[in-house]
């Protein structure tokens, strides 16, 4: 008898626990898992505030969920938006379709809290999707344009003044996104950088309270240095269109907040009927069952879930870490209530400390039973830590996709390295190099087939042909980077000489995709790279 696991929600732990689950059954073809998102991508969402300030681009944090999924063949892809869950007849209703279920892991995620406080749905921006991300990108442009040249010294002061509300994570990491991106609009639109006034509001006595006293010190200071100004024990009590009024304090005059001040559970879990508590989060036992429910294998994972540690008092914080460690535990309880055994593991705390940055260049770690990293090593271990959630989910394309957009295709030299790794050179500069080392190959293999000694290396005949071939595709631009590649290769295993060592550094060279400047690998590259992708990971679409 085949049977049914629905996953709702693909963000951190649903796609995690669906990878896990994938794996477990994958032996077992009368077992099949439906994931279920309104989007048919999986959004970076520790990633937005790069979005919103422009460090990268939109597609950067968007994971395919075809990619992700497609060598999982007891995996069904399912786009559409659930309208509830009926727990008796164990099946998830959605817009388009429903959806059976022998277990069920809920992990909707969560959305912005904006505890009620007025004007903040009408005239602030909030920072969970990637529709919002882009809707601040394209207003601080806006806004930022419109101030440069408005000649209202109180209008243009409100207009350059960005405010950010809440120093959680999101919003600390937003600040640091800003101050770097402050000095490209204060450039693009020809204003003193200066003049675009950056103030973090907070409601708390103390700013980024999820890390420890000292090191939160450090961040404020490292705030102030550039310019932030920093208000606590500031709740906002109204949001207007050109101003921000706190309690007990004058208004700030702006025209941009941007509201990261808290955070609740899908507002679509509210209608489960399952028991909630503090904001809303789903009420699970110590094996994150659902609260009353734990006969009918509903599990909830993500920011839905109130996920305590036995013997804890409180739950812990919603994070993309604590995602991960409830994925760990949901996707083993599951497959334990489809194979009947019931051996089930009790949710842990796996507390592996925190990673935050501050724009490209600077982070702050509490890491290893709290030690502290700051600086360029810390923001390193950010990227480490989102590199080992691809590594969990077995995404070795994305691992290099996030490589690529992260550190190599960054305008503005916005990286950990700068503009070290960054900048995009113009391969045009190296056709000369290309065509002269593709011809000097193909002479030297010549004279090796005709008996004579190369300029290269003497001796190793056989070498002439391969020579030959591969000064050919250098010179014609054809699987250029392979070719250079080769010669690599082969300068290690042959020539061994400090004479001819220069080959080694012009191969090198020429392995920056020097073939797509009067090369045939201008339209072989791209049709490689969607044939092979094609053929691994199928073709990608909007719905699934």
């Amino acid at each position: 008898m085949s049977k049914n696991i629905v996953v709702i929600g693909a963000g951190f732990a649903g796609v995690l626990a669906t990878k896990k689950l994938a794996k477990k059954f994958k032996s077992q073809p009368d077992v099949s898992i439906t994931l279920i998102d309104r989007h048919s991508y999986f959004t970076y969402l520790t990633q937005l505030h790069e979005i919103a300030t422009e460090r990268v681009q939109p597609d950067a944090v968007q994971y395919d969920l075809q990619r992700l999924f497609a060598r999982q063949r007891n995996v069904k892809l399912v786009t559409d938006t659930v309208v509830q869950v009926d727990k008796e007849a164990k099946q998830v209703v959605c817009e388009q379709g429903t959806y059976p279920f022998d277990s069920l892991l809920i992990s909707l995620g969560g959305e912005p809290n904006d505890f009620g406080t007025p004007g903040v749905k009408e005239n602030g921006f909030t920072l969970w999707s990637m529709e919002d991300a882009i809707a601040v990108r394209n207003h601080i442009n806006e806004i930022i344009r419109l101030g440069a040249v408005e000649v209202d010294p109180e209008k243009r002061a409100a207009m350059l003044t960005l405010v950010v509300c809440g120093s959680g994570f999101t919003g600390a990491e937003t600040v640091g996104e800003l101050i770097d991106y402050r000095a490209i609009l204060a450039r693009q639109n020809k204003i003193d950088p200066n003049e675009i006034k950056l103030i973090l509001v907070e409601a708390a006595p103390t700013i980024i309270n999820m890390l420890d006293r000292t090191n939160a010190a450090h961040a404020e200071a490292y705030f102030k240095k550039n310019n932030v100004e920093i208000r606590t024990s500031s709740m906002i009590t109204k949001v207007n269109a050109d101003s921000v009024e706190i309690k007990e304090q004058d208004p700030i005059k702006t025209y941009t907040l941007l509201w990261t001040a808290g955070v609740k559970t899908n507002h679509t879990a509210d209608e489960f009927g399952i028991e909630s508590g503090r904001g809303g989060r789903l009420i699970v036992n110590e094996y994150l069952q659902a609260s009353g429910f734990e006969d009918k294998s509903i599990y909830v994972a993500g920011d839905n879930a109130n996920a305590t540690e036995k013997g804890a008092e409180r739950a812990v914080p919603q994070t993309a870490q604590e995602a991960e460690y409830e994925a760990f535990t949901t996707s083993h309880n599951i497959a334990e209530d489809i194979n009947g055994t019931q051996n089930y593991e009790t949710f842990v705390d796996r507390d592996m400390g925190f990673t935050v940055s501050f724009g490209a260049k600077y982070g702050i770690a509490q890491v290893f039973g709290g030690k502290r990293v700051r600086g360029l090593l810390a923001t390193i271990m950010k990227h480490g830590s989102n590199f080992l959630y691809f590594w969990r989910i077995k995404s070795f394309y994305f691992m290099w996709k996030y490589l690529m957009d992260e550190i190599f295709r960054v305008a503005n030299g916005r990286t950990v390295f700068g503009t070290n790794t960054s900048r995009q050179g113009n391969v045009l500069w190296s056709l000369p190099l290309r065509l002269f080392f593709g011809i000097g190959l193909f002479i030297d293999g010549l004279s090796k087939m005709n008996g004579d000694v190369g300029w290269l290396v003497s001796g190793h005949p056989g070498l002439g042909i391969w020579e030959l071939l591969i000064g050919v595709l250098i010179f014609l631009g054809l699987g250029t980077w392979c070719a250079c590649f080769l010669v690599i290769i082969g300068f290690f295993v042959f020539l061994h000489s400090w004479a001819t060592v220069w080959v080694l550094f012009v191969a090198f060279a020429l392995m920056n995709g020097s073939g797509r400047s009067f090369g045939l690998d201008l339209w072989f590259v791209p049709w490689l790279q969607r044939t092979l992708g094609q053929s691994r990971y199928g073709v990608s679409r909007s719905r699934y």
